[in-house]
């Protein structure tokens, strides 16, 4: 496919606008003479079979209209569309184009004419407007799905068609109420859906004949550094050291390094430590990933972006994504990785991941961390072990706080809680906030006895403890349901609706207790 340069200065400020095309015509112009073997069939199709087909209708006019004046002057229009047509068929099947502007111009008269003319059918025939509108709506969308957009004013010919053939049907056709609803919502929807099915599809080839020039250039420019670099191995050598990317060549029988560049050490040894022997296997924090590289490297010839955890000359951890490819280097099978140190992002995403188990506010885990914590103990819970033991606990009367005090008072005597309940839990519980003021407890491989003696001890402490805030000491209660201790628990959602009940009876018991329930 031929492909016509583009000018020098604006290589790399190809834009393409809201409607599709290129906002520089030099640059539309240079994609459709490069693309004119696709848009030349289009362009041939449209011509011969849009021209074929408005002429074949002439017989549907000679029974409608008899041999009137009328029907002549039909015909003879239809003959001019015809001839039209063909002269754009015999442009289309050009190798090249001429002119683009000339046959973006025939194909927009075209275009223009043939519904020019159907509207003159329109007002020749008469009757009912429900029998046009269909015909009327497969232009319009044809218009839009098939004709390609080599101009802008392309875009507007669906909606200018729509408001002649609205001033045609309210002048000279019979309609009702129940067709103008109709019409409306259907032209409307054939104007919005056409135009972005126009704007999607030109904007579609021109992105992917964006990418071909692209792809062409880096083939170009790989092929290029392919053969630099089979000149000699000192122009490997200055490959390695002007690359900003770490980039580590080693013998593929022992790993032993052959050649690095100067990113590589700086990642690698930022201490300058590295002894005269390098091998890479001294550098994978796990073994068994270098492995899997290899295995893959031996099934595919080349890896891309492998996420792998090595280790620095000071045994640093060090997160990189590596790509590798097989090699030929001086009569030996080698191995050439570039790096891509990822450590930051990792340590992000780490981050990220315990935000979204953490509860804001208070710092303990959420609801989400909850319900992982309680997957992990069921599946390390030991065979014979009883199940997981839950306590609910909701802050008496904590709404009175935030009535009294304000939001931000009450969020102080959260956050304190919180504080204080985790001091008084055993390592390996797990305490969550379940939203607003009502919290929960995880006990593993705990007994219904020892639970309610943790559940009274976080009580006490709590109703003793003055809780200091910004305006005083305020005073604390808490409710607390126990549930799911003795037996193996199959489902957390049961243990809860327990010690929801058990936590029930205790606000019904005067609030201020524990409540242990029985079945």
């Amino acid at each position: 496919m031929a492909t016509d340069p583009l000018p020098a200065d604006s290589e790399t400020q190809l834009r393409i606008g809201a409607d599709g095309l290129f906002v520089d015509a030099a640059h539309e112009e240079a994609f459709i003479r490069a693309e004119w073997e696709t848009l030349g069939t289009r362009v041939r199709q449209i011509g011969l079979y849009g021209a074929l087909a408005f002429l074949s209708a002439t017989f549907t006019d000679l029974s409608v209209l008899g041999a009137t004046g009328v029907y002549w002057a039909l015909l003879a229009a239809r003959f001019v569309i015809l001839g039209w047509g063909i002269g754009l068929a015999r442009l289309g099947r050009a190798k090249q184009v001429d002119s683009v502007r000339r046959v973006a111009a025939l194909l927009l008269g075209f275009e223009l004419s043939i519904m020019v003319l159907f509207l003159l059918v329109v007002l020749a025939y008469g009757g009912s407007a429900d029998y046009h509108a269909i015909t009327a709506l497969a232009l319009i969308f044809a218009g839009y799905a098939y004709v390609p957009i080599l101009r802008r004013e392309a875009l507007w010919v669906g909606g200018v068609f729509t408001a002649l053939f609205a001033i045609v049907v309210w002048t000279a056709l019979h309609f009702d109420t129940k067709f103008v609803s109709i019409a409306v919502v259907l032209f409307g929807f054939a104007n919005v859906a056409g135009w972005q099915i126009a704007v999607s599809l030109s904007r579609s080839m021109r992105l992917a004949w964006l990418d071909r020039r692209r792809l062409q250039t880096e083939a170009r420019a790989a092929q290029e550094a392919r053969r630099h670099a089979e000149q000699s191995e000192e122009n490997l050598e200055r490959l390695f050291d002007a690359t900003p990317m770490p980039l580590v060549l080693a013998r593929l029988s022992d790993s032993r390094v052959l050649r690095f560049n100067a990113a590589a050490k700086t990642l690698i040894d930022p201490g300058n430590r590295l002894s005269e022997d390098i091998f890479t296997m001294d550098f994978y924090a796990d073994p068994a990933q270098r492995g899997q590289l290899l295995a893959r490297l031996q099934a595919e010839g080349a890896v891309r972006q492998m996420e792998v955890r090595l280790k620095t000359v000071e045994g640093l951890p060090l997160d990189v994504l590596v790509s590798t490819r097989r090699v030929r280097f001086a009569g030996e099978d080698c191995v050439i990785t570039g790096m891509v140190e990822i450590s930051a992002q990792k340590a992000l995403e780490h981050q990220l991941r315990a935000l979204a188990y953490t509860d804001p506010l208070t710092g303990v885990q959420n609801r989400r961390g909850f319900f992982a914590a309680v997957e992990r103990a069921i599946q390390d819970a030991p065979a014979g072990v009883g199940g997981l033991c839950v306590i609910l606990i909701d802050l008496d009367h904590f709404k009175q706080i935030n009535d009294r005090y304000g939001h931000p008072v009450g969020d102080e005597v959260l956050v304190e809680f919180a504080q204080i309940v985790l001091s008084l839990l055993r390592d390996g519980d797990v305490f969550a906030r379940m939203g607003g003021e009502e919290f929960c407890v995880l006990l593993s491989q705990t007994q219904a006895a020892q639970a309610l003696e943790i559940a009274e001890r976080v009580r006490e402490f709590v109703a003793a403890h003055p809780f200091q805030t910004s305006v005083g000491v305020v005073r604390l209660s808490l409710s607390l349901g126990i549930a799911g201790c003795d037996a193996p628990i199959q489902s957390i959602d049961a243990v809860l609706s327990m010690a929801d009940q058990a936590m029930y009876r205790a606000k019904q018991g005067g609030r201020n207790r524990s409540a242990l329930y029985c079945a």
